[in-house]
């Protein structure tokens, strides 16, 4: 497949999350970006949740999916990226297909009160993306300090991993805390920012 293909497959995937999560904020009111989370915009019993779910995330978990084992074959050779990227895939394209096959229950019932099974899968699937990812981010940012021009993307896909283990340990430590919607925004958006500037070098890399 073409390099500006894939290029596009990331940057759509990237697009209909970042669509969904800004429309799931908007279509609910009184909504708090920095206390709630991304999964209560589309949790069972919200109005609009399941065009969110049908429309945004779950297309964008499999074109993410899809990005990620595409891209290796276009960046330079490297067993760590090669990893980092089918570990992302995994994790964070197919956890966010997974999350919304399964939404949570109302309010993404935080305390575990008995969930239904689709809770526990969301659950399950929430904590292993964000246990792991964070450490693929910093993997697949070390071995980008081999790419060629523009210079800096090592630097800031391993500032966007090291920054995805702050607020990921930030958000399981502090999951009563006011501003647990931030912490997963800054986490998810570290994610986003490094499949962005990952896309854009194969998207630049496809006109030499």
């Amino acid at each position: 497949m073409r390099r500006l293909t894939v290029s596009v497959i990331g940057l759509l995937g990237i697009a209909l999350f970042v669509v969904a999560a800004v429309f799931g904020a908007l279509l609910i009111p009184g909504y708090s970006q920095l206390s709630q989370y991304l999964s209560e915009s589309y949790a069972i019993d919200t109005k609009y949740g399941i065009y969110l779910r049908l429309l945004g995330y779950i297309p964008s978990g499999f074109l993410i999916f899809l990005f990620c084992f595409l891209a290796i074959k276009h960046l330079p050779k490297s067993r760590a990226a090669s990893i980092a990227l089918k570990g992302i895939g995994l994790f964070y394209g197919g956890g966010t297909l997974l999350t919304g096959i399964f939404p949570c229950d109302a309010g993404c019932n935080k305390k575990m009160v008995d969930p239904s099974i689709a809770q526990l899968i969301h659950s399950l699937s929430g904590l292993v993306t964000y246990l792991t990812v964070p450490f693929l981010l910093l993997l697949l940012g070390i071995s980008a300090f081999k790419w060629k021009e523009p210079k800096g993307v090592g630097s800031i896909i391993t500032l966007c991993g090291l920054l995805a283990i702050v607020f990921s340990f930030l958000f399981f430590t502090q999951l009563d805390s006011a501003y647990g919607g931030l912490y997963q925004r800054i986490l998810e958006g570290s994610v986003l920012a490094s499949l962005l500037i990952t896309a854009l070098f194969i998207k630049r890399s496809s006109f030499y």
